[in-house]
């Protein structure tokens, strides 16, 4: 019986990549359902998922795997969504993403979404999630002031996550900044930074180090759930 993590994975980083860093059972990105019944000994890691085109994996899924002692991790996307729900059950989360979440600074499910290619899931449009760290990366390095920051995230909000691509991006931000002032910050689609897919390597170079402590569900509690120190 396999023992290799099992990793739910779409458009945050390519297969290829993916697989330089963690030798894995790779799968599509998770929907409802997806999830083995059982696979103690197992890590399973959760990175894209589902959301419109079919029910997405919920937090009963996990909880259950989580009560048999797997342990879960969560970053990126959908996983960065689940893991801000469920960490105080055991569910590791990783990245920017998740502790965006987690704090509350990002309430949205769809800051994450995107389309994707059905051949290859390369992405084709650009989660809001990415401009809004790139945003900040900008202000903190001084090129770009706090007001002029909100404005260009609230036009990007705007538009539908499935036509939010780097030239309808570029387009809008030039009728708020100037062509020139933009263009010095977004000549190319790589010039937005991919915090996803850190994230998403963060959580398979996390699946290779030992977790510290679950939380396993106390006897004959719903809710309550107490610290094993484990590894």
């Amino acid at each position: 019986m396999s023992r290799l993590p099992i990793v739910y994975l779409g458009p945050s980083i390519p297969r290829a990549a993916a697989e330089q860093l963690l030798s894995a059972d790779y799968r599509p990105p998770i929907r409802r359902g997806d999830l083995p019944a059982r696979c103690q000994g197992r890590t399973v890691i959760i990175i894209d998922g589902e959301f419109g085109q079919s029910l997405s994996v919920s937090p009963k899924e996990i909880l259950q795997l989580l009560d048999q002692g797997t342990r879960v991790i969560g970053a990126a996307s959908m996983g960065a969504l689940r893991a801000a729900e469920l960490y105080p059950y055991g569910m590791a989360g990783c990245g920017w993403i998740f502790e965006a979440y987690k704090a509350g600074l990002i309430i949205g499910d769809d800051e994450v979404a995107l389309s994707y290619s059905p051949i290859d899931a390369s992405p084709l449009t650009i989660p809001l999630v990415n401009v809004r760290f790139w945003l900040k990366q900008l202000q903190a390095a001084g090129r770009l002031d706090s007001a002029t920051a909100r404005r260009l995230l609230r036009t990007a909000r705007q538009i539908f996550y499935a036509e939010r691509t780097f030239k309808r991006l570029q387009q809008e931000f030039e009728a708020i900044s100037g062509a020139t002032a933009i263009k010095s910050l977004m000549r190319t689609e790589q010039d937005i930074t991919d915090i996803k897919g850190a994230d998403a390597k963060l959580a398979l170079l996390r699946a290779t180090s030992a977790p510290l402590i679950k939380l396993r569900r106390k006897e004959g509690s719903i809710n309550g759930y107490q610290e094993t120190r484990v590894g």
